[in-house]
């Protein structure tokens, strides 16, 4: 079974160079407890483990969610959310 944090790793790894600096400049934009003095140069692993730390898996992935799709990177925002749902769906 995977985990959340994987989940968020593999969609994360997905993003270009520049594609992960938008999405960092949305999370620490819009979470205050994400600072951008923590956040400088995070690579996706610090990322994750930051989004985990700070929210909870499922949240994490209800932010990753939102934010890929303000990125207009609907495919992996549905893919994310459909394989946090099965893995939800298996875990009960």
């Amino acid at each position: 079974m995977t985990e959340p944090s994987d989940l968020l790793l593999n969609s994360l790894m997905e993003l270009v160079k520049d594609d992960l600096k938008e999405f960092l400049w949305h999370l620490q934009n819009d979470h205050e407890c994400i600072s951008k003095c923590e956040m400088e140069n995070a690579d996706r692993f610090k990322t994750v483990d930051k989004m985990v730390a700070g929210f909870g898996p499922e949240e994490a992935v209800k932010i990753t969610v939102g934010i890929l799709r303000k990125m207009k990177q609907n495919h992996l925002a549905e893919e994310l959310a459909n394989k946090y749902k099965q893995g939800n769906v298996l875990k009960v």
